[in-house]
């Protein structure tokens, strides 16, 4: 059987909350991403579920789960990388499918 012991307090050369509160570019840049997420994933979530109902006539299950998927994946793609932003195409995307499920 191997133990290892590790020494982690003595050694740290800094504390990184510390080196990235100090830094206002790096603070601005969490707090610019934090607002974009908070006001996008919101609307990705009210697309999400209204794409989700399954009592929509003239959609077909395959078109549905088309849509479904784009959503998710962006979500999922958006909280992976917290720098990235919807793009324009993107963006279009989103508004096409929420006039089609929306008005039906």
């Amino acid at each position: 059987m191997l133990i290892v012991v590790m020494d982690y307090g003595r050694n740290m050369s800094s504390n990184r909350l510390i080196d990235i509160l100090d830094d206002d570019e790096k603070l601005n840049n969490l707090n610019e991403d934090y607002h974009y997420r908070q006001s996008v994933f919101p609307r990705l979530e009210k697309l999400r579920k209204v794409i989700w109902d399954e009592n929509i006539a003239g959609i077909t299950n395959d078109e549905q789960d088309k849509d479904l998927n784009f959503v998710q994946d962006l979500k999922s793609y958006l909280n992976t990388t917290p720098h990235r932003r919807i793009t324009k195409s993107e963006m279009k995307k989103c508004n096409q499918l929420w006039r089609k499920y929306k008005n039906v």
